[in-house]
Formats: C-alpha cells, structure tokens, sequence
C-alpha cells in the first residue's frame, strides 16, 4: 500500500470520524446540560474521552496496518501515537489528549451554535458525516485493510 493511499484511508477512515465524534460530544452534551460553563465539563470531557477512546479501539486492526505500510517516517510518526497496543502511558496520554479536546468541543459548540442548532438535527448530519467517511474508506481499500482472505484456486 502506498503512502499516498495510507493518508487517504487515514483521512477518511480515522481523521473525519475522531473530528465528527468531537463534534457529537460537544452537541450532545451542550444539549443536556444547558450551563456548559460549570463544572460538569469535567464529567462531559470524561465521558467524551472515553466515547472517543472506543472510536479508536475500533479502528486498532487497520491503523496497525497502515503503520506497518508505510514507508514515510513522518506518517509513520503520526499513526504511531494512536495506536493503543502498547504502553500504559501511550494509552494515558491518549486519553489526556481526548479529555481536552472534548472539553474543547463542548465549549466550542457553546459558543459558535445557537441553542436551536444543538438541540435541532444537527447530530444526525455529524453521523450522516461519519457514516459517508466510512463507507468511502472502506470501499477505497477494504482488501488491504481486511483480515479477511481469499483462497486462490
């Protein structure tokens, strides 16, 4: 597989979907809990920390084979920091990483869409979003990314 096919998948299969799931924490929390100001942004970037860790948990399987793909030390670099199969401290830092970008987003959505976006559809075409991400992933490179195989006759 080559690098240019490697970002590509990455972008669509990894990179649209962490940023609309970013963007689902914060419309999802701005819309339960009106005062995003307080301190229940903690509690919001806890469990948008989390939501965002099992995103990547799922994609583990075909970020290791991206890394193993690629030849360019820079991408190499990049995928390597959101693989979790490694140290605990990989795994923290990680989710530090999340913690703040999800208190990012809920404070962002605070203050860039009116209330009647939050509570309107907006969360459905965030997963419309997702959804069209990963599907056009998928169907870019499902064989180099696939456990399955094909017996040759």
């Amino acid at each position: 597989m080559s690098n240019k096919k490697i970002v590509v998948i990455y972008t669509f299969f990894f990179f649209i979907p962490y940023v609309v799931s970013l963007g689902i924490v914060g419309i999802a929390y701005n819309a339960l809990v009106l005062h995003a100001l307080t301190w229940r942004v903690l509690v919001g970037g806890i469990v948008g920390s989390l939501e965002i860790f099992a995103v990547k948990v799922i994609a583990q399987r075909p970020i290791l084979i991206m890394y193993r793909s690629s030849t360019r030390k820079s991408l190499k670099r990049f995928i390597n920091f959101f693989i979790l199969e490694r140290n605990k401290l990989v795994i923290s830092l990680n989710l530090l990483v999340d913690f703040a970008l999800s208190i990012g987003s809920i404070y962002l959505v605070a203050k860039i869409l009116p209330i009647e976006h939050i509570l309107g559809n907006s969360i459905g075409w965030l997963v419309l979003i997702m959804m069209i991400s990963l599907t056009l992933a998928s169907y870019l490179e499902f064989d180099s990314l696939s456990i399955y195989t094909e017996k040759k006759k």
